[in-house]
């Protein structure tokens, strides 16, 4: 498991996803996934919790389809990155490509604004509850733009965000899109 690289999880009864022992009220204990950089889960109805991908610290993709009840990526609930050994200190400081695709539930990826330092794409199709995206005026400053994708005018008219400024920043980079790869 320390050499995965790339992880595809699609059309299974799973409902919870595990990486190591964890107590909440202590450290996890011996993160197993550090080379870990793509993460594609689709199709997986009763999965709810995707809290785990804070112990993949290299993750540069991470692609979510078809998951009906996942409300939060990063639960709210669940201790931050910055509390666990191997967790990451920023949730998602490597992510080049964010794909999210009909998550009728999803409301939240992380709770506050966060750096993204190396996103190039954020893509988000029938995600009719997702209004606010982890996004500040500082975030994406690592180089090239990012492109925001969507494929719903309604979904863009109903995002939240933090302030003036992010939304003059990164509303230039929204572009609509029929259907995604």
């Amino acid at each position: 498991m320390e050499q995965l690289r790339k992880i595809a999880i699609k059309s299974c009864g799973v409902e919870e996803i595990e990486i190591g022992r964890v107590s909440y009220d202590t450290f996890l204990i011996k993160p197993t996934l550090k080379n870990l950089s793509s993460v594609i889960i689709t199709g997986c109805d009763g999965l709810k919790d995707l809290t785990w991908l804070l112990f993949v610290p290299k993750l540069t993709h991470l692609k979510l389809q078809r998951l009906d009840e996942v409300e939060e990526i990063i639960s709210k609930k669940r201790p931050t990155g910055e509390q666990h050994a191997g967790g990451t200190k920023s949730p998602f400081d490597k992510l080049v490509r964010l794909e999210l695709s009909n998550l009728p539930m999803l409301r939240s990826i992380y709770r506050t604004p966060l750096l993204f330092p190396f996103l190039k794409k954020l893509g988000v199709e029938r995600c009719p509850t997702l209004t606010k995206l982890p996004l500040s005026s500082g975030s994406c400053l690592g180089g090239d733009e990012l492109v925001i994708s969507y494929s719903d005018d309604e979904w863009l008219e109903r995002v939240q965000w933090e302030d003036k400024a992010t939304e003059e920043r990164f509303l230039l980079c929204c572009e609509k899109v029929w259907s995604f790869p």
